[in-house]
């Protein structure tokens, strides 16, 4: 029996083994030019308001995926800018006010 577990446990192992060096050899990703990250946010903020002004089923559902994702983009692009960001997921719409002004005082625009 000991010897059974002895051969799975060298077997999973030898299977990690690759994934590890894989992992350990891969580059960290490059980071988004804020132009990019500007282009993505002015995306979303004009899906954001198709979903508000449209029709389609599951509305609050849609507006809640596109609100988070539109947050989501605007703390990338204020980090990619060294704004300070608050913690979490989602923003408040005065925390998400906040960040919008912040960008468009230091002259970035989407």
């Amino acid at each position: 029996m000991a010897t059974a577990l002895g051969l799975v446990a060298m077997a999973l192992l030898g299977a990690l083994l690759p994934v590890v060096v894989a992992r350990r050899d891969r580059r960290p990703p490059e980071p988004l030019a804020p132009v990019l990250l500007g282009l993505e946010l002015a995306r979303l903020a004009e899906h954001l308001r198709q979903v508000e002004e449209g029709n389609q089923p599951n509305k609050a559902e849609r507006l809640a995926a596109s609100t988070l994702a539109y947050d989501l983009a605007l703390r990338d692009y204020c980090r990619s800018v060294d704004l300070p960001v608050p913690d979490g997921l989602g923003l408040s719409r005065s925390q998400r006010f906040e960040l919008e002004s912040a960008l468009l005082v230091h002259g970035h625009d989407w």
